[in-house]
Order: C-alpha cells, then structure tokens, then sequence
C-alpha cells in the first residue's frame, strides 16, 4: 500500500530528526522505484524538490556521522561526473556524458560509477574512445549507506572544480553525495526526463536540460533551480553519400532503441503497425536495438500465419556505433521509436543524413514529439496517418529529407554547440524552438 503523500513526508521528517539517515535513502529510493512501475506516473511525475531535500539532509547527515568534511578549496582543474551505470557505445546517457568530456579537454576527468546493482558493466571499454585524461572508478559492492560513506569520502578528497550528476533516477547515493560544498560548481544533467527522478531540484546545482522540449518543461512548468540547455550532440562522423532512395521499388525502413521505448504502455502496438507496414508496403523493416527473443519469435510467427515471408523483418542487436552503422545501411527511412522517443538516437540519424518518420504523441509531448527533429520532416497520429505518410514516400521527397536532416543536425546538434554551452560564463547554449503540441492529459492519465 503506498502511503499518501503527506504520511510519506512525515515518515522521512521522523527518520531525519532521529539521525537515521540510512533509513532515509531506502525510503526515498523505494518511492522512485515505485514510481517508475506506475505507468500512470509517466509523464506525470516528474519530481520533488522535498525529496531532494531529504537526500541532501540525508548526505549531510552521513558527513557528519562518519566525520566527512568538507572541502574549503575546489581543484578547478578536475572534473568529476557520478553515474549509477554506464555502457559501451548505447545508452543516451552513456554517450551524453562522453560528449561532454570531449567538450572539456582542457579538464583532467575522473567517473565514478555507483552501480547500485552490482551489475556486471563495461567499463573498461567506456573510456577507450576518449583518449588518456578520464580516469574510471566503480564504488564497491557495498549497502546504500556504506556506498554513500565512500562516495563522499572521495568526493572530498578529490575536491573537483566540477561535478556533474548522470544518475539513474533512483540513485539516492547520487543526490545525497552532491552536497553543496563538495564542489565549485554541480551541474545536474536531466537525462531521466520522462520520469520521476531525483535530483531534479537541487537548489545549488545547474540544471541541465539536453533537449528544447525538456528545457522548456522544467523552466516554465516545473519551475526547477538554475536552468540551462546543454544540447544533445554527436561527434560528425559524416553523411553518406551515393544512397539510392526506394531502389528497386522497394522502401526499407527502420527503428531503433531500447525495449522500453517500444513495449511501453501507449495507444498502438509497435508490433501491430509493423504488421501493417510489411503487410501494404513492399520492402523490409529493420529493427535495432534489444528487444525480448519472445517478442520477437511471437511477430515473426505473425508474419508467417499472416502469409508474409518472416525474412521482411530483419533484427540488429544493440550496436556499438548507431551513427555509423546507419550511415553506411540501406536504409531509406527511419521510423522513430514509439510509445517512446529516443532523443540521442534522433540526433545521430539527422546526423547520419538519414529521414525520420516521427510519432506525434496523443498522450504527451514527452512520450513523442516532432519538436526533435527537422520542420519538414513527416509525423503521424493514428495508424493511417503512418501508412499514408509511407506509401507518399517518393526517391525525391526522401532525398530533400535526407538534407534536411542534415541541416538540422549542423544547427542544433553539432558538437560545438555543447562546447558552446559548458564553456561560457553563462553555461548555456541557444535553445531551438518549441511548437507546443497538444496532448490529452485525460487519456494520459486512464491509460493501462
């Protein structure tokens, strides 16, 4: 039975003044979670600035128990970055945290993971791409409140110039350990943004939004601390060059992104429509990125009993350089991922030259939404819509795509835009526009 919110509050005030903090981070760190199972909270919740006050107590309270202090001087030539986890070549965030290293060559760089799993991670293979200045450190396997105790232990010897948070959003160790001493300058990056998540309110850090969408939420909505719009970027690694759009006749589509982004609760069934794509249009689809062996022997078998040649749709495991790997397909179109966007995959196919497809989400702005991609681009509601939208598809339109793609990427998304951003005084970059999409709150609200 989940408390409301008011016994909630008084429950972690009691912890609070009784010094048990340990208490405390278990407590927050089961509401998060809680949260993130709700799939009426998404979309909804967003944060809590009270919460965030509790882990910071919590953090306080911890240096003052196990005798952590705080540094009086910062080595401004150091910055640190905390995440809960990291991985080799996927994961938004994972590569939003490199393009901001690359962004600071002239700061030494230590990461440290707090990998509250204990999860087996590869580590030794994040930091290979960003030459020798990046050192990786893993917290020991260790309870909430032993990884806290360590974590601020070597934040205050460490004393960074810069300290930048990519936490998961249940990362309680996180949060409590970016206390307000503890370094010059605390920059929260705002990777979690369809979700309830920690850290949103820190009073004392930036918080960094990676997307216009985003930034525009937490400024005028949210009413975070200290906004700023760290832009999602990619390093260039070229657009291609000679593709032959529909060869043959036939259209070859793609998708891309985590399981999450597509098995999530929302009004059509990535499935369903692929069913429909192969079934009126010729060509094959190919998807990239995880997805369940279930799922995808139970779509096969869909397409067979449906009298399609199962071969139509093709399955790319997760890899290592999406950028790349699109650039040098046979791709025509990509549809992006829907129920749920994929904002750093988004960037690297505009980058890559390639044209989206986009869902316009009914149910909310931050599950889909054409505010990330390129005017021209086509976007659809409805099956139909999407359909339609395909079967118009001609060898010129996808070219002229193709290039704009390309434009917006150069604009908005270039990797001297970040540098931009994290370099002047103001620690922030221009903000591309916001076009404000309806969404029916109601039908957000009563979705399964």
């Amino acid at each position: 039975m989940r408390p409301d919110y008011l016994t909630l509050v008084q429950q972690l005030e009691a912890l609070q003044s009784a010094g048990a903090w340990p208490n405390m981070l278990l407590e927050i760190s089961n509401v998060v979670i809680g949260l993130l199972n709700d799939a009426r909270a998404k979309g909804l919740v967003f944060g809590s600035a009270e919460m965030d006050r509790f882990c910071l107590s919590a953090g306080a309270l911890c240096a003052t128990q196990r005798g952590v202090a705080m540094p009086e001087q910062h080595d401004d030539s150091l910055a640190v970055h905390l995440a809960t986890e990291l991985y080799d070549g996927q994961g938004g965030h994972s590569l939003a945290l490199k393009d901001v290293i690359r962004a600071r060559p002239d700061l030494r760089h230590v990461v440290i993971v707090t990998n509250l799993h204990q999860r087996p991670l590869p580590l030794d293979k994040f930091a290979q791409d960003l030459g020798g200045r990046v050192q990786m450190v893993e917290v020991p396997a260790l309870n909430l409140a032993d990884k806290l105790n360590w974590l601020l232990a070597q934040l205050a010897a460490l004393r960074p110039g810069l300290l930048t948070l990519f936490a998961h959003h249940y990362d309680v160790v996180s949060i409590a350990a970016a206390q307000p001493a503890i370094a010059r300058e605390t920059a929260f990056f705002h990777h979690a943004d369809h979700d309830m998540a920690l850290g949103v309110f820190l009073p004392h850090a930036l918080h960094v939004d990676c997307t216009n969408l985003s930034h525009h939420k937490c400024q005028h909505y949210l009413g975070v601390f200290n906004p700023v719009y760290w832009p999602l970027v990619s390093p260039d690694l070229g657009v291609r060059q000679g593709h032959r759009f529909m060869d043959g006749g036939q259209l070859r589509t793609c998708s891309h992104g985590s399981s999450g982004k597509f098995l999530a609760p929302g009004r059509y069934g990535y499935f369903d429509l692929m069913l429909r794509r192969l079934s009126e249009l010729p060509g094959e689809h190919l998807h990239i990125g995880m997805l369940p062996e279930a799922e995808i022997a139970g779509f096969r078998a869909r397409l067979a009993a449906a009298g399609l040649d199962p071969a139509r749709f093709r399955y790319q495991p997760p890899v290592s350089g999406l950028w790349a790997y699109l650039r040098d397909s046979a791709v025509d179109v990509c549809i992006s991922s829907f129920p749920i966007q994929g904002a750093k995959g988004l960037v690297e196919t505009q980058g890559a030259g390639l044209p989206v497809v986009m869902n316009e989400s009914g149910l909310s702005k931050h599950h889909s939404t054409r505010e990330l991609i390129y005017d021209e681009a086509p976007w659809w509601e409805t099956p139909d819509q999407l359909l339609a939208v395909l079967k118009a598809l001609t060898p010129e339109t996808l070219a002229a795509q193709a290039q704009a793609a390309r434009r917006f990427y150069e604009r908005w998304h270039h990797p001297r835009e970040l540098a931009y951003a994290v370099n002047n005084p103001r620690r922030t970059a221009p903000v591309p526009p916001v076009r404000h999409p309806p969404c029916d709150t109601l039908a957000l609200y009563l979705r399964s």
